[in-house]
């Protein structure tokens, strides 16, 4: 009954809204080139300051039906010509002409920019914004959408954290902004902003640091992508306000288009790559004549020579010519010409009211380093309907793809031994890659490890499946104004299995054969609800406002387990019970963000426009009194090419811009203002001549977030008596029972936080 009660009123008013088609009128017309007559097809034709627009025919004719009776500007657009407008009035079930000349003008700039929450003429954006086209961006061998964005755009600087295939990258844009949080900018896919966080567990070093996570937005198809925006400054950023410092980068993916009917296509091509340039280094003769010109000019010790080769005659005499010396590019041997392949399928289509447009696509690219590589496998569904004669817009998107990661072993900042590419440069070149048809050759001393064995020996294998949803429901609520609410979901279930095993050197001094499995899921749930109202005042002023309330909620759960001491290496990862010595760990973390913002921009004769933004954003992650932050923003500019001293001048356009804003950067871990709390070994504590699990503090967190040192009271309860009692010689019952009045008494006078957003 409470359903019935609340849409009612939802239905009615919409079957009022209904009739009222009835006391509109039409506008229809023709579109030309104003130099040849010629007819212009695909002239986009828009009411001014509402969401009807239509497209022109191969005759260069359109009609606008629906139309609200009075005075409405009309707009005609297209790329390559210079746009134009008129008013007109449009009366209560009439029909009215509006023709269109429009001038070839050279141009690089989209009509309709994708902006943060929503869309804004090109001419009307008042901050520093760049677009790139993705088609002419998706060239060659690309992976994901940073690999779209290098190289062009102003201020973007894209760099790969190295050469894997899918690696991840740092994308600065106009510089880093912190020194200890994230530089990443903010990524927005079809109007929701991700969490750009690593998707699956990074594996650990055996020496220095692990290497880098892959790029978590391989995800995405590059042939789905329709267009890129990135906002580089604070005025154009603040409306995303404390996510913002770094940066946002607006990703729309391709939708369904209705005209021609349905579509089907295919893309796909196969490359191969190598490495462009090699270490120039001595190949094993060149290395074991130096070796004997330093012992007959007695600058080495004889013995020398017995490790730079296989001895087949008399034995290690500085004349000795009858010597097998391989000639082992340990360079080489790691690396190949790796192949790679991507197909692309896609079907299209629908009518003038529901749109729709699925694709798969399948990805394989083997890295140039043996036993490295990355395999993709996705699926993309993305559908729109309109009702009510328009009013009603409804879409939906989703992504499903899965992603298998090979990896090989080595170090983001070298340590000792270094891994496959060290390895590979400091060995000996006069050594075998095999020592017989089935077993490595493996150098002597503990620095040194054969890189090929390292390569191929060695299991590391990430897997992720993500899936990343929207839907978005529409309605022209009145003239001009329009309600939106969008629900994101992304999630990803990400793994990592690691064996180093008994047949390597490596394995055996780990412990005789290692095991790792990780698991580790990543959950962010979006809504925001919009309010966009579009104003056109006669022909010389335009008003833009959007105001709206965003909900974000992040979780994140990771689990490992670890096997040390295997009898064979047959089951590798797959039976941890069968090591000699087992350990697990696990951790999660949630964070929550509440949003309330607004934009507004107003417009004079298309030459002067002027932009405020206003952001109160408040996160779980900081502490209390800091939780809330406003975040304003403001910007103008002069659109100087349609002032008429400079009207076909050298210039196709030029603007002179101002602007200010104010941005924050989130990205710290979660709990970092609490006092926490940790378990293991260090907080077990006898109990009956029994060790007992137990948990201690970890930090020590601020003063209005005071919480208990253990998560078990009776725990923490039976700790302390059993060091009482010790002492008091009274019995441990009677203490545990003290402590829990005192305890009782205690926690009552704690203080506890109230605010708008509590600490997860």
């Amino acid at each position: 009954m409470r359903f019935v009660r609340h849409a009612v009123p939802i239905l009615s008013l919409l079957f009022v809204a209904v009739p009222l088609a009835a006391q509109n009128g039409t506008i229809r017309g023709q579109v030309v080139d104003s130099s040849t007559r010629q007819a212009l097809a695909g002239v986009s034709i828009q009411i001014q300051g509402t969401p009807r627009v239509t497209t022109s025919a191969p005759d260069g004719s359109y009609s606008l039906g629906d139309v609200p009776a009075g005075s409405v500007v009309v707009r005609a657009t297209r790329i390559g010509f210079g746009p134009r407008q008129q008013v007109v009035t449009v009366s209560a079930g009439g029909t009215v002409e509006a023709q269109f000349e429009l001038s070839p003008q050279a141009s690089l700039l989209d009509a309709v920019v994708v902006t943060g929450y929503g869309t804004q003429r090109r001419e009307a954006i008042t901050g520093s914004v760049a677009s790139v086209d993705p088609s002419s961006a998706n060239v060659g061998v690309k992976t994901n959408v940073t690999q779209l964005i290098q190289g062009r755009a102003a201020g973007v600087e894209v760099i790969q954290n190295n050469g894997e295939p899918g690696a991840g990258a740092q994308v600065l844009i106009r510089g880093g902004s912190s020194f200890n949080a994230k530089n990443d900018p903010l990524y927005v896919i079809d109007g929701v902003p991700i969490n750009n966080i690593p998707s699956e567990p990074d594996a650990n070093g055996w020496t220095g640091n692990p290497s880098l996570a892959r790029n978590p937005l391989n995800l995405i198809n590059p042939a789905d992508i329709a267009s890129i925006t990135i906002l580089k400054d604070a005025a154009s950023t603040a409306i995303y306000g404390s996510r913002a410092s770094n940066g946002v980068i607006l990703v729309e993916t391709k939708k369904g288009q209705s005209a021609g009917g349905p579509t089907f296509e295919y893309d796909g091509y196969v490359s191969t790559s190598s490495p462009a340039r090699r270490l120039d280094v001595l190949s094993g003769s060149e290395y074991a004549n130096f070796v004997r010109a330093q012992v007959t000019a007695g600058n080495l010790d004889s013995a020398r020579l017995g490790k730079i080769g296989l001895v087949t005659s008399t034995g290690p005499n500085p004349g000795d010519t009858l010597r097998v010396v391989y000639n082992t590019n340990w360079e080489n041997a790691v690396t190949r010409s790796s192949v790679t392949h991507n197909q692309n399928l896609s079907f299209a289509g629908g009518s003038e009211d529901t749109r729709y447009r699925a694709s798969l696509n399948y990805a394989r690219e083997e890295g140039v380093t043996i036993a490295n590589g990355l395999e993709r496998i996705q699926g993309r569904l993305s559908a729109n309907h309109s009702d009510l004669d328009g009013r009603l817009r409804v879409g939906r998107n989703v992504t499903s793809s899965r992603i298998n990661n090979t990896y090989i072993t080595y170090e983001n900042q070298g340590g000792f031994e270094g891994g496959v590419f060290q390895n590979a440069a400091n060995l000996n070149p006069t050594q075998p890659v095999m020592a017989n048809d089935t077993t490595y050759y493996e150098p002597g001393g503990n620095s040194l490890f054969n890189p090929v064995a390292l390569a191929n020996q060695i299991t590391d294998l990430g897997k992720t499946t993500r899936t990343l949803a929207n839907g978005t429901a529409e309605i022209d609520l009145v003239p001009g104004l329009t309600g939106q609410v969008t629900v994101g979901l992304d999630y990803s279930a990400g793994g990592r299995q690691i064996y180093f095993p008994i047949a390597n050197p490596l394995g055996r001094t780990l412990g005789n054969g290692l095991a790792r499995v990780y698991s580790q899921d990543n959950n962010t749930k979006t809504v925001q609800t919009l309010l966009t109202y579009r104003k056109q005042v006669g022909e010389n002023h335009s008003l833009d406002v959007v105001g709206g309330y965003e909900y974000s909620k992040f979780t994140k759960t990771v689990a490992m387990g670890q096997g040390i001491g295997f009898v064979t290496d047959a089951l590798l990862y797959n039976s941890l019970n069968a090591a000699q010595s087992l350990q697990d760990s696990s951790d999660g973390n949630e964070s929550r963000l509440v949003s309330f913002l607004s934009r507004a921009n107003y417009g004079y004769k298309d030459k002067f426009f002027v932009t405020g933004v206003l952001r109160y954003d408040g996160s779980s992650k900081f502490a209390e009194g800091h939780k809330w932050a406003l975040f304003p923003g403001l910007s103008a500019s002069w659109h100087l090419t349609q002032e008429g001293f400079l009207r076909g001048g050298p210039f196709s356009d030029l603007r002179l811009r101002i602007g200010w804003g104010r941005q924050g950067n989130p990205g710290i871990k979660p709990y970092q203002s609490l006092r926490t709390l940790v378990g293991g070994t260090s907080a077990a504590y006898p109990w009956s001549d029994v060790l007992q699990a137990g948990v201690i503090p970890n930090s020590v967190g601020t003063p209005t977030n005071v919480a208990p040192v253990c998560s078990n009271p009776l725990i923490s309860l039976r700790m302390a008596a059993t060091f009482i009692s010790s002492y008091a010689m009274v019995s441990e019952k009677l203490v545990v029972v003290l402590l829990v009045v005192i305890s009782g008494v205690y926690k009552s006078s704690i203080p506890v936080p109230d605010g708008p957003l509590r600490n997860s």
